[in-house]
This record gives C-alpha cells, sequence and structure tokens, in this order.
C-alpha cells in the first residue's frame, strides 16, 4: 500500500457539524417565505454543489419568482449563522490534526463554501494553523462532483504522487470528486449512510474521525 504524505479535509460535514446550520437557515427562511419546506427536501440536497443544489430546488418548487426570493434570502441567513453562531467540531477532528502534525503530514482544505467563510470559521475554531493551504468552493470554476477542488488542493500539498494523498469526505458527490481526481478518499458518513456507489469509491468506510488515524498508520506500515 501507498503511503499516505499528505491529506485533504472536505469541511462541511466532516470537520464541522455545518449541514445542521445549512439546514436550519434553509427552515427559517422557508416559513418566513410561507413555503413548504423540510429535512426530508434539505436531505436530497446533501453534498450538491450550488449549481446543481439550485436545479434540484426547481424541479421541487414551480413558483421560480418564490424559489429566488428564498435562495437570496437563506444565503444570507446562512451567512450570519456561520460567521456568529454556533458552531461545533466535529468528533475525533483534533486528535486527526494533532497526529498529522505530530507526523509533518501536511494538511489542506477542500470546501465547496466561500474561501472567505471557510477562512474565518477554520480562525474562529482555533484549526487553521494545522494546514498547509485551503480551497474554497469559489476559487475553482466547477464544483464538485466535477475533480476541480480535489485536483487544485493537491497541487498545494506539495506531494508528487496522487495515490500518496487521502481525500476525507462525507458526501457522494465528494466521493465522485475525488475519484474523477485520481485521489483516494476515505467516507466518515455524517448525515446520510453510504449507499453502494459511495461504498464502491471509498478506499473504505469509517465510523468517525478517530479512526483515521490508525488507517494511515496502517497504510504506512
Amino acid at each position: 500500500m501507498q503511503e499516505v504524505q499528505a491529506v485533504i479535509f472536505d469541511m462541511d460535514g466532516l470537520m464541522f457539524d455545518t449541514e445542521k446550520i445549512y439546514y436550519q437557515a434553509g427552515q427559517e427562511t422557508a416559513d418566513a417565505l410561507g413555503m413548504p419546506y423540510s429535512w426530508a427536501v434539505y436531505e436530497q440536497m446533501v453534498g450538491a454543489g450550488d449549481e446543481e443544489y439550485q436545479q434540484r430546488m426547481r424541479a421541487l418548487y414551480p413558483d421560480y419568482e418564490l424559489l429566488e426570493q428564498f435562495f437570496s434570502a437563506s444565503a444570507k441567513r446562512l451567512e450570519e449563522l456561520l460567521l456568529n453562531g454556533p458552531v461545533a467540531k466535529k468528533d475525533g477532528l483534533l486528535e486527526v490534526l494533532h497526529y498529522l502534525e505530530r507526523q509533518n503530514i501536511p494538511a489542506v482544505v477542500a470546501s465547496s463554501t466561500r474561501r472567505e467563510i471557510v477562512d474565518h470559521l477554520l480562525k474562529r475554531l482555533e484549526v487553521a494553523v494545522y494546514f498547509k493551504a485551503v480551497v474554497g468552493g469559489d476559487e475553482v470554476p466547477t464544483a464538485k462532483p466535477a475533480p476541480d477542488i480535489f485536483q487544485k488542493a493537491f497541487s498545494k500539498t506539495g506531494v508528487a504522487d496522487k495515490e500518496k494523498v487521502l481525500i476525507l469526505e462525507d458526501s457522494k458527490n465528494g466521493l465522485r470528486a475525488a475519484a474523477r481526481a485520481n485521489i483516494p478518499a476515505l467516507l466518515i458518513p455524517d448525515l446520510l449512510a453510504p449507499d453502494a456507489e459511495m461504498k464502491e469509491k471509498a478506499l473504505a468506510v469509517l465510523p468517525d474521525l478517530h479512526h483515521v488515524i490508525a488507517f494511515i498508520e496502517n497504510r504506512n506500515e
């Protein structure tokens, strides 16, 4: 097996427990607009990039004028919550980051979220110091499941061989992007249980971040 020389982290649902915040922003906005919305609707959007998300929502809601109001207001509310509201680290995150630091294995963030918000959250939750580089969703032309963000993140690792880099993901689109970038990925599920495609694309499915350390050590033996 190839030695792990760098790790690329997704952010939402992988590093931070933010998916519930995304849902909260949508539900509060929908309630204010008198628009039907639910957790079942939100689940269909998990892991989608902005363009795919909007396409899926338009398929569900024929009132495009109301939907545009929803997109604008929910984005504003989401930013308020992410910038100022409580955001929890996922269990095991600090343990993994401390381990990588001790082993001199560089870490890079590759998040579909806008770079400004990513930087803010990394600093506010006091983990920015552990990362060699950050790539935000607004810094690449095409969102996941396109491979762009992971290709750019890989270029910042300083590693020559993609087989020696490990991506940590929680979503189907993230795994699809990793596969298209030809970079091995671990799946640490967040809200949704992995389906057959996710299991096939993942190098392994781990219950939480705590198990990442043992996986890397076994791979590096």
